[in-house]
């Protein structure tokens, strides 16, 4: 975690009188890629104008502006290095008093894909807040896998692998995955049998996932595709697939209606997709978990069943070919 993404430790040092009315009273800080200093919901120009009031309170420059770049200061990293134990025991502080006022309460910041948030978290998210009137929510959806500390989620939903880390995980379902594509391309092309089959078809391709993977029966089979259209977003190759343009690596959970409505058809099931794993919601480890997110979770939980849906309705006489 570099210094700079820190910064937010160093804004929470203002007065909450700074804050706007209806702000959290622990607003994550970030530096944006696009090097633009951004403050929770406030615009990159207010929250520098806050850096700029804690400035004026020390009596020296904390952070290195230029057009296309921000850093911190010497100054600036001496602060942060001394604040930094101190702003922990705060948020564990926050944390522990979260905890112990029993209903769930505040904003909730959750941080999900695109295709997860859309298909299994926002349908439900107005019964959640009817029986929770107390929190608010604030969705971030994005394909990129988010750091939650640094960018102030309470929440996010993985669907790969998960490293080792400090981080608390709760499963939410399988994530098992399917080569699949649509009948029209099936028609026009028919369907490959086997991994080497590929070679003759068009793949869609995302570019985070250049070799496709296969169990075969005497073990794991490695495809590297030669893409017929490439992309970097899973709506983008689902898109791509039900429009018919190749074949494509989807998540049950992304398609299990549309294999069940024969919108799409599942290929190869004698090499099913290997490298699968789980859906997991994922938290900042703490003293304790903030009542929100485990009311969240088990509400979704409650949602989704055992098995979840998704690989029940998958599993209910899909289509094949």
């Amino acid at each position: 975690m570099t210094a700079c993404y820190r910064i937010r430790a160093i804004i929470r040092f203002l007065p909450q009188a700074s804050l706007p009315l209806g702000s959290s009273v622990r607003p994550p800080v970030s530096l944006a890629t696009s090097g633009r200093l951004e403050l929770g919901a406030l615009s990159p120009s207010a929250a520098s104008a806050r850096l700029s009031t804690l400035e004026k309170v020390t009596g020296t420059q904390l952070m290195a502006r230029t057009t296309r770049s921000i850093s911190l200061t010497k100054a600036g990293r001496v602060l942060l290095s001394h604040a930094q134990n101190a702003l922990d025991e705060i948020d564990t502080a926050f944390d522990v008093l979260d905890a112990s006022l029993d209903r769930p309460r505040g904003l909730l910041r959750i941080s999900s894909n695109t295709f997860f948030g859309r298909k299994h978290i926002l349908p439900y998210l107005n019964e959640f807040m009817q029986l929770n009137p107390d929190v608010r929510i604030e969705m971030s959806f994005s394909d990129r896998i988010v750091d939650i500390v640094v960018e102030g989620f309470d929440l996010a939903i993985r669907t790969a692998p998960l490293p080792d880390s400090s981080m608390m995980a709760r499963k939410l379902g399988g994530n098992m995955r399917v080569l699949c594509a649509s009948p029209q391309y099936i028609e026009r092309h028919g369907a490959p049998v086997a991994p080497a089959d590929l070679s003759n078809h068009a793949c869609i391709g995302l570019n985070t996932m250049p070799v496709w993977y296969f169990d075969g029966p005497k073990g794991e089979i490695s495809h590297t595709i030669t893409p017929a259209i490439t992309g970097d977003s899973g709506d983008y190759a689902y898109d791509s697939a039900l429009c018919g343009l190749g074949l494509s690596i989807k998540s049950i959970a992304h398609v299990w209606e549309d294999l069940r409505d024969g919108r799409l058809v599942e290929v190869m099931k004698d090499y099913p997709v290997a490298r699968t794993g789980n859906i997991w919601a994922v938290y900042p480890q703490s003293a304790t978990t903030p009542p929100k997110v485990s009311a969240l979770i088990d509400f979704l939980l409650s949602k989704y069943g055992r098995p979840p849906y998704w690989e029940k309705g998958f599993d209910d006489g899909r289509p094949s070919a």
